[in-house]
């Protein structure tokens, strides 16, 4: 049966991840300021990490997603405002933005919304009310999403919190990794050609290296690491389908 959507088994999960703790990029190059706001937002069960520049940001992002970014306008390699839009415009990033800096300037707060930010907070700012704004902001997401999860078996792909869940198990996957398990999950129980991949995950550029026996390399230890299984069968020659292994299966 191929992937498909069980209306049932979407509410119990998505009640599962709504549980799992709120997970937030810090991108402020003032240490002081990140690691008050930092240690506030984890006493309140929110899962955060930090990048003090838009090389470190790009890097960040590009292994892990969030619920939230929260941004500087100024930082030492660049403007949030450029990177904001970049990573909506070009990188396809969808993270709910919200800009945390010292311009009140209606200018600067113009320039953000145009960027691609969902909200604006000036410095000095209060703690409590940032992270109602953050808490706000995801929820609003959430609930304006309509987007299903996807589900093969036991398996169920949360493709808004990019969340892979097993039972009471889930996993955090980068952008990427979703992408490439969608297309196996809606391709079950067949495969998927690595030159369709190729196709869908990077516009049939050819690449200069394998990035995607990589990345399905990395994908498989990720998997075993958490569910025990690598869940990717290759199909040699042919391409890879969404399983635990069987007849006609090798590793990678």
């Amino acid at each position: 049966m191929s992937g498909e959507v069980s209306k049932a088994e979407e509410s119990r999960i998505r009640g599962m991840a709504a549980s799992a703790p709120l997970r937030v990029l810090v991108v402020e190059d003032d240490l002081d300021v990140a690691a008050g706001l930092g240690d506030y937002l984890a006493m309140h069960g929110v899962d955060v990490d930090f990048a003090a520049s838009v090389a470190q940001a790009m890097h960040v992002l590009g292994t892990a997603s969030f619920d939230v970014l929260v941004l500087d306008a100024h930082l030492p390699d660049g403007d949030g405002f450029d990177l904001c839009r970049r990573l909506r415009q070009q990188l396809q990033v969808d993270t709910p933005v919200l800009f945390l800096t010292a311009q009140g300037a209606l200018d600067a707060k113009l320039r953000a919304f145009e960027a691609g930010a969902l909200d604006y907070v000036v410095k000095p700012f209060e703690p409590a009310e940032l992270l109602a704004r953050v808490r706000a902001i995801a929820a609003h997401v959430a609930a304006a999403s309509s987007t299903p999860l996807l589900t093969v078996g036991e398996w169920q792909l949360d493709l808004e919190r990019h969340l892979l869940l097993h039972g009471a198990q889930h996993l955090v996957l980068t952008a990427l990794a979703v992408r490439l398990i969608e297309l196996l999950m809606r391709a079950h129980p067949g495969f998927v050609s690595r030159a369709s991949l190729y196709e869908a995950l990077w516009q049939g550029e050819p690449p200069e290296s394998d990035p995607l026996r990589s990345h399905v390399h990395q994908l498989r230890r990720s998997l075993q690491a958490a569910f025990g299984t690598p869940l990717i069968a290759t199909l040699r020659g042919v391409g890879y389908r969404f399983g635990d292994g069987g007849h006609g299966d090798a590793p990678e």
